[in-house]
């Protein structure tokens, strides 16, 4: 079977267990590859990859970064203005604000409270010997880190996290978005809505309160800009690292061998969780517009057409990372992947998803270090770029809680 045979589809990929045998065929057959059916372009190799994120100026973030949200570049703009949907300049002015006030020093100050956050998480489940990882810790704990740094009620974080899912929530076969997901989108802006006045009113201590007063070289958020940012800071640190560390479980528990290397040396979590984000990392693709024509590898990209960048495919590419491309090892230390972007849209929380990602394998392993997987009773979660969990039951020998 060839490529073109196959009909490569992004919102089939996530229901298989490894699709990379298929990101592999494109690389090697068509590493311009045009579907048809759903007109789009996909770019599977890691310097292809890795220079269309890097030219924003030919490949524009301005009409969405998923397939089944893309829109011309010059039509009209949501209720709300996300910065992973700008291009500089207007990119670079929005970045150089949230920068100013979420920094790698701020992200270093809450590692205690990140730490102690996931470890009440893992007693309530310790004395059980079992527990769904997602449900009980995965899903969970980032949104708790998350509402730590925008200062989001305790009360109000389930609610949230409700939307949270909801947003990425896609159906088989289908290009539109669903209709729960957007039941979602619009509940958790009218949330943002109603709380930044409240926050105006009486101020309190998180990101968002600082973002409301700052301003950088005379120019301060809008208000489209300061919903688009608490959308996208609760959506990408919410289900990002959910999925990112019930991945990391899942994979080590098919391989025992590096799990219990973590076991016995807990320095090696940071290797694991950067293996991780290489190997199967939670998202897989981004999408971008182009803005003018260009040929590449014969082939002639079109303005108005759309890409999407295979971050899957270009993090298994043998021209980046070897012949062992393929292989889950912890030992591997890339120097580089992009599973956090490139160029001008690098993940703004990349310290952090790390950070958290640290802790949750740090902890697993020194608390609950013989976990298995029920890998019968596992169960995908269903999207189009984002691949990871729903479901993933654990076993363990009980513990006892932290003192």
């Amino acid at each position: 079977m060839t490529v073109t045979d196959l009909e490569y589809n992004p919102y089939a990929f996530a229901l298989h267990d490894d699709p990379y045998e298929t990101y592999q065929r494109l690389r090697d057959e068509a590493p311009a590859y045009w579907n048809n059916e759903l007109s789009f372009w996909v770019l599977s190799r890691f310097e292809d990859v890795q220079n269309a994120f890097r030219d924003h100026e030919i490949f524009s973030s301005t009409g969405g970064v998923a397939l089944e949200s893309r829109r011309r570049r010059d039509a009209d703009r949501p209720d709300f203005q996300q910065m992973i949907e700008m291009d500089p300049p207007d990119h670079t002015s929005f970045r150089k604000l949230v920068n100013r006030i979420f920094t790698g020093r701020r992200v270093a100050q809450m590692e205690e409270e990140i730490r102690s956050i996931f470890i009440r998480y893992l007693d309530q489940i310790i004395e059980n010997g079992e527990a769904d990882l997602v449900d009980d810790l995965t899903s969970p704990f980032p949104m708790d880190v998350i509402s730590a740094f925008l200062d989001i009620p305790e009360q109000d974080r389930e609610e949230l996290r409700s939307h949270s899912d909801k947003i990425l929530i896609r159906e088989d076969g289908k290009m539109e978005i669903p209709q729960e997901a957007a039941e979602g989108m619009f509940a958790m802006l009218q949330y943002f809505i109603d709380d930044l006045p409240k926050r105006r009113q009486n101020p309190r201590k998180g990101i968002i309160d600082d973002l409301l007063v700052l301003e950088v070289d005379g120019r301060s958020l809008t208000e489209e800009e300061l919903l688009g940012f608490c959308i996208l800071f609760v959506i990408a640190g919410h289900e990002t690292t959910t999925k990112m560390v019930a991945n990391a479980i899942e994979l080590l528990s098919r391989h025992p061998e590096q799990k219990n290397e973590i076991v016995h040396n807990l320095e090696l979590a940071p290797l694991a969780v950067e293996e991780v984000l290489r190997y199967h990392n939670s998202t897989q693709y981004m999408h971008r517009t182009m803005s003018s024509d260009m040929n590449l590898h014969g082939n002639a990209l079109k303005k108005g057409d759309s890409v999407l960048l295979l971050i899957g495919a270009a993090n298994h590419d043998e021209r980046e990372f070897g012949p062992t491309a393929g292989q889950f090892n912890i030992h591997r230390n890339p120097d580089r992947h992009l599973s956090f972007g490139y160029g001008a849209h690098f993940c703004l929380g990349a310290a952090l998803a790390r950070m958290e990602g640290k802790i949750a394998l740090e902890e697993i392993h020194r608390r609950i270090p013989d976990y298995e997987v029920n890998h019968d009773a596992k169960i995908r979660f269903h999207s189009g770029n984002v691949t990871g969990w729903t479901k993933l039951p654990i076993t363990f020998t009980p513990g006892t809680k932290s003192t």
